[in-house]
């Protein structure tokens, strides 16, 4: 780890050398083929936990890290419309957050201990080739087109009211809408306001887990971008164990279609999602759907969203939830935002949907059938 800190902070001072600051209220320039950027995304949270529980704590109060990021990226003409592309971003956490991490020790025999770390994390990292009238192949960790496919339609993304509380979410676990590592994509170039998404993700197959055969899963999407009209597809396949409750025994299939419009300040999008666990009677099987709309007065936008999870297809349990939100963004600058926002999960009996779940630091899950809601200020920066 020592050597990755210092590896990093090399290829940042250097790359300093070659820095030129753009005029004030533009973003920084670079020279040469490499762009430094990033996004520091921070809110104060004060979080009812809906507990039902006389002892418990039902207040939280908390800074948060909305999917802060540093990034670093770049390209290389190869002639004939082709570019050599890579990026290294990582996920960073300005509020401090810490986690939990278990490490060997010697002499023999080995014993454990745990020890507290500031969380760092890689997002988007990858090599690839592109070209211009094609698109991008690349290798490494990347957001599947599964998640890409209708992202600009969440609203509220990577505050504590993302729609992630409820899409590619079930019960509390976000097992779709994933950034993937050993990944393999085609993320192809706007065709008449047409583009395709292909990835496959062979996470396992460095080793012989002597089960029915390597975790992988395959992402696809099809899009349609021409404004004011934006509609789009995607699908996803699980198999052998790829995420926390994928069955070793069963395919675990997630589908979606989304479809939005933007006339001039007012924005309108919704997404269903079909998430199918292919076991019988699986309380992880279940439908969803999430609507979203945005005016803008100025430098104020006003946002609505509403999203409802249904049962699953187990009859025994209750697993169904639905989830609000409202905000009001302030433009400070074309790159400067403060906000604040309320939001608000209503959990059936046996439900766990909770707040957020979109960015690191960000999020709350709540006990079985408690409805958390949350008040949250927050700033965002990009650089």
């Amino acid at each position: 780890m020592k050597k990755v800190v210092a590896g990093l902070a090399v290829a940042v001072i250097s790359s300093f050398g070659s820095l030129a600051m753009a005029a004030e209220g533009d973003a920084p320039a670079v020279r040469g083929n490499i762009e430094i950027y990033g996004q520091a995304k921070i809110s104060y949270d004060m979080i009812d936990t809906g507990t039902k529980s006389p002892a418990a704590d039902d207040t939280l109060h908390k800074v948060s890290t909305n999917s802060s990021r540093l990034g670093f990226k770049g390209a290389e003409d190869l002639g004939d419309g082709m570019n050599a592309v890579f990026q290294v971003e990582l996920g960073v956490n300005l509020d401090g957050t810490q986690t939990t991490v278990v490490s060997s020790v010697t002499p023999s025999p080995v014993t454990s201990k745990t020890t507290d770390i500031d969380k760092i994390t890689y997002r988007n990292t990858f090599a690839g080739i592109r070209h211009k009238d094609i698109g991008t192949v690349l290798f490494g960790i990347h957001d599947t087109p599964y998640k890409l496919s209708t992202g600009k339609l969440d609203l509220f993304g990577d505050t504590m009211a993302d729609y992630n509380a409820v899409i590619g979410n079930v019960n509390g676990s976000s097992n779709f809408d994933l950034r993937a590592k050993d990944t393999v994509a085609f993320l192809s170039s706007s065709w008449s306001g047409i583009s395709i998404g292909l990835s496959r993700s062979v996470t396992g197959s460095e080793s012989n887990n002597n089960g029915a055969g390597n975790t992988n899963l395959t992402s696809a999407s099809v899009t349609y971008d021409a404004k004011p009209v934006f509609v789009t597809a995607a699908y996803e396949v699980h198999k052998n164990g790829y995420t926390s409750w994928d069955s070793d025994a069963y395919q675990n299939t997630g589908a979606k279609i989304g479809a939005g419009a933007v006339f001039g300040g007012t924005k309108v999008g919704a997404v269903y999602e079909k998430i199918d666990d292919d076991k019988p009677n699986s309380d992880k099987t279940r439908a969803a759907l999430y609507v979203a709309a945005s005016q803008t007065f100025g430098k104020e936008t006003i946002k609505i969203a509403f999203g409802k999870a249904d049962d699953g297809d187990n009859p025994a349990t209750k697993t169904g939830a639905t989830m609000m939100a409202a905000g009001i963004d302030h433009s400070l600058s074309k790159r400067t935002t403060v906000y604040a926002l309320y939001a608000k999960t209503k959990n059936d009996e046996n439900a766990a949907y909770g707040l957020g779940q979109g960015g690191a630091g960000g999020s709350f899950t709540p006990a079985a059938g408690e409805d958390p809601s949350v008040v949250s200020f927050g700033i965002n920066h990009s650089f």
